[in-house]
């Protein structure tokens, strides 16, 4: 375990991984807060949002749905969590803080549901303002597109769950197909890579030509290359989104996977270093470290569809 206490070892300027409350805690601790984001996350469809600073407590936690939060104020010490005043420091006290979440789940969920739909419904209402706006600007530069070079994109593919179910099973058996491993890894590290540089790029307003791979610089929406091709910034950065590529929160997950598999020379250095990113998914999935699961910018399919993959495959890990 770290020494110090929760704000000492994650001031103000350094907010925490979920991966560093494992080193903080004993391992009886950490399980505990793992247990209890998968039971919130499968009784209620609730997650941990990211954590917050507060002068007094340092960095707290907060759980809810679609930036609604039902409970506030969720405090890391040095021996357990205290959610509202119940510090969870045992197994013995699991059961009081899952009747207390029911409770008060209970006693809120209508005022929650309406919240949130009162939040979807004002989204909603900018949206329809934001197309009425953006239908306006495409009009006054319609006559300069071309529609068969405009927007085309070419993003990484996303894994086949299927031949990384193979590689396990194959693994498991003492198979090592190494070129089943380098086409896997090298998906990852195609998504980690474009999604890390795509991203740095376009936070200095620039972005990359799906064509010739040109940087595209400037202050205006509308870009166009040399090559031909064609963009609106805005649109490059739904793309982006749309295609999950890797980002945010966890990006620093995958500037270590790219640095560790270009060293990568093994399988069994290869196959580590997925393992290692599979775990990753799985504490993405259950810390809501992030409002969409990590394994979502990896895999191809619906949210509850990576979630049970990522699940199954956690197991085996």
């Amino acid at each position: 375990m770290l020494q110090g206490s929760f704000k000492e070892q994650f001031p103000k300027n350094y907010r925490p991984l979920i991966t560093e409350l494992e080193a903080f805690w004993n391992n009886d601790i950490y399980s505990l807060f793992k247990e209890f984001a998968e039971d919130i996350l499968q009784k209620y469809d609730l997650r941990f949002g990211i954590p917050l600073w507060t002068e007094r407590y340092g960095w707290t936690y907060r759980i809810g749905k679609s930036g609604v939060y039902l409970v506030k104020g969720i405090r890391i010490g040095k021996t357990g969590f205290i959610v509202d005043g119940l510090e969870i420091d045992t197994r013995e006290k699991y059961p009081l803080l899952l009747a207390y979440i029911e409770e008060i789940y209970q006693q809120n969920k209508e005022e929650f549901r309406k919240k949130i739909a009162d939040k979807n419904a004002r989204q909603a209402e900018r949206n329809k303002a934001r197309i009425a706006r953006e239908k306006q600007e495409f009009s006054s530069i319609q006559s300069d597109i071309l529609l068969d070079k405009y927007n085309i994109y070419c993003w990484p593919e996303k894994l086949d769950i299927n031949k990384l179910n193979k590689l396990y099973m194959l693994d498991a058996k003492g198979i090592h197909d190494e070129v089943l491993a380098d086409e896997i890894g090298l998906t990852l590290y195609l998504r980690c890579k474009y999604g890390k540089e795509d991203m740095e790029r376009m936070e200095r307003y620039v972005i990359r030509c799906h064509g010739c791979g040109r940087e595209l610089a400037g202050q205006a929406d509308f870009r166009q290359c040399s090559c031909g091709r064609q963009y609106s910034y805005r649109e490059y950065r739904r793309s982006f989104r749309r295609n999950n590529m890797p980002t945010g929160a966890a990006a620093h997950i995958f500037a270590a996977f790219i640095k560790q598999w270009d060293a990568a020379r093994s399988y069994n250095e290869k196959i580590v270093l997925i393992d290692t990113l599979l775990h990753e998914f799985h504490l993405s999935l259950i810390s809501g470290a992030t409002h969409r699961p990590v394994a979502m910018n990896f895999i191809d399919g619906t949210r509850s569809h990576v979630e049970q993959i990522i699940s199954n495959l956690a197991g085996n890990l």
